[in-house]
């Protein structure tokens, strides 16, 4: 029968490699290209990006590196500031890794899904996914993941004007990127951190911030930073109202970007701004009209809005309502174009989801396809086999059973014979040993009752020569007037109490000890009332032992019941110390 079993595992190993093999995706060793794509990334996003669009059928890769692939594309995007349209990829990634163990990857995966949520207007999702971010990333020690998720956290968080829990998340990126030592990546916190406090109306530390960074910055070869910094803190000083100090940090910053006129619009905007509250509007005009953008829906209401406020300080009411009216509907545009915009995108995530379950139920069918002909030749390979061999075996068998049978029965009979002859003997033995065990027993009773007898002897004798036997003696020969008038030669001394607590102790095994052990609250005072029970002085004759009254006595006991010894109301306290 072992070469039964054995044959049929080794039958059913091989179905296993060859149904593995033929059912397995190919992955055309994706593992290395994919890692090496990710080492580049840092250094040349550029270069990670074009491997990535090289990488042929990728629908064929496992799971494990189609996540891998999704998250990596999502990464050389945002990298290459490549617009993100759809989250497709990132779920992906997502589905894969969220029920693994927290990881790098896992990290990242939620961190790009918080971007994509918060440039999509969904902010509640994204508050979500940066705090499921900062839950995989806790244990660990990635200081670029780390610095990335607090930097984009908090400008979320100021931008919701949360500015409190924003500004805390910086001072944790500054942790992380102190640790990097990348000065570029320092730079751009402080520049965050600056339009963070600008936002909100706090100039003065905004400027300390920005000031900051221009210090930092002059340490890089890039001076796109500093014009970006000048710019900034430019308007910091054109809303605390210093227009001088606002135009000679504008001038400066227009200076380093030159002949880039995509760079200078923005600032031609803030130093028309500057002119208009300086009250030099032929200034301002000159500037507000250096700036062609008038394509985009954001574009036109900011023109608008500007001319608006400039019509309003010409004192040219009509046209300030005209452009103002025009601004008013622009907004309300661009509110309807976004809601749009969420409709198309929840219809397409709609059309994905059904096309993602249809695929999904294919996948299920085709497996469970395999699984049923891979179940179908191994149920009908293997009793085949067990057939040809159990007949065979059956053979075998029986014509062996035949032979032994005999021999068995004898083997049998001789073990009958050798079991009764050894159970008669430890039954005889059993018989002895309970007769001997009684004798002991017997024997032991005798021992029990006689210590007793002795013990119950002794400690009659003990306290017989005790002086508080002795006293009672005295006691119960005087007469109730003797009594009254000798009250306090009759009251136990401060040795003769000790010594009743000794002789105590002595005849029932260390009874005060045990008592004051277990009830560590007794005083010992209380002790020697407990003494004077044990051995049988009955209340009238402790209140002339004690020189007290009855009153004082049953409420001392009451204390020691309930306060000290924590008895309930019913259980009777002489009963305890007498049984103790």
């Amino acid at each position: 029968m072992k070469h039964i079993y054995a044959v049929i595992l080794g039958v059913i190993i091989v179905l296993f490699i060859l149904f593995s093999l033929f059912y397995q995706k190919q992955s055309d060793g994706t593992d290395m290209p994919l890692k090496q794509v990710e080492q580049l990334m840092q250094e040349r996003p550029d270069s990670a990006w074009k491997l990535l669009q090289h990488i042929p059928q990728v629908s064929k890769f496992d799971e494990e590196s189609q996540a891998f692939y999704a998250l990596l594309f999502t990464q050389a995007q945002y990298k290459n500031h490549i617009p993100v349209e759809n989250d497709s990829l990132l779920r992906i990634a997502e589905r894969y890794y969220q029920d693994s163990p927290d990881s790098l990857y896992k990290a990242w995966t939620y961190f790009y899904l918080a971007q994509y949520c918060r440039d999509s207007g969904e902010k509640e999702k994204a508050l979500s996914y940066f705090q499921l971010a900062d839950r995989a990333s806790r244990n660990i020690s990635n200081d670029r993941l780390r610095f990335l998720l607090n930097l984009h956290w908090g400008s979320f968080l100021i931008d919701e004007t949360d500015t409190e829990d924003g500004i805390g998340k910086y001072r944790v990126a500054k942790e992380h990127v102190i640790r990097l030592k990348d000065t570029l990546a320092l730079v751009n916190l402080y520049d965050n951190w600056g339009w963070g406090y600008l936002l909100n109306g706090k100039y003065e530390q905004a400027d300390s911030m920005l000031n900051l960074g221009l210090k930092l910055s002059l340490m890089i070869e890039n001076r796109y930073y500093d014009a970006y910094l000048l710019n900034h803190l430019s308007l910091a000083a054109r809303l605390r109202g210093e227009y001088f100090l606002a135009l000679r940090l504008l001038d400066r910053s227009i200076g380093i970007f030159q002949q880039d006129s995509t760079e200078l619009y923005p600032l031609w905007i803030n130093k028309g701004e500057i002119y208009l509250n300086m009250a030099q509007y032929d200034s301002a005009r000159f500037y507000f009209e250096k700036d062609p953008r008038y394509t985009t829906l954001y574009e036109k209401a900011g023109h608008h809005r500007l001319w608006g406020m400039y019509e309003e300080k010409m004192k040219n009411y009509a046209g300030a309502l005209e452009h103002s009216k025009r601004y008013a509907a622009l907004l309300d545009s661009i509110h309807e174009e976004e809601l749009s915009f969420k409709l198309t995108e929840l219809q397409r995530k709609y059309d994905y989801s059904l096309v993602q379950s249809e695929n999904k139920l294919l996948k299920v069918k085709r497996q469970r396809l395999y699984v049923v002909l891979f179940s179908i030749c191994t149920v009908v390979m293997i009793v085949g086999m067990v057939s040809f061999f159990t007949h065979r075996e059956e053979k075998r068998i029986m014509s062996e059973q035949i032979r032994s049978k005999d021999d068995l029965m004898k083997q049998i009979r001789l073990q009958l014979q050798k079991e009764t002859i050894a159970l008669q003997s430890a039954r005889e033995e059993m018989v002895s040993r309970e007769l001997n065990l009684a004798t002991e027993l017997s024997e032991r009773e005798k021992v029990i009752k006689e210590y007793l007898s002795n013990e119950q002897s002794m400690r009659k004798e003990v306290l017989r020569h005790s002086e508080v036997i002795k006293k009672m003696e005295v006691l119960n020969e005087m007469s109730q007037r003797d009594k009254n008038r000798n009250s306090d030669s009759i009251m136990l001394s401060a040795d003769e109490l000790a010594n009743l607590v000794e002789v105590v102790n002595l005849c029932y095994h260390h009874f005060a000890e045990r008592l004051w052990k277990q009830f560590p609250a007794l005083t010992e005072t209380d002790i020697h009332l407990c003494c004077l029970i044990k051995i049988g002085i009955s209340n009238a004759e402790i209140l002339y032992l004690l020189n007290t009254n009855k009153a004082a006595l049953k409420k001392r006991k009451n204390r020691m019941k309930h306060e000290k010894m924590g008895m309930g109301e019913n259980d009777s306290f002489d009963g305890f110390i007498l049984n103790f």
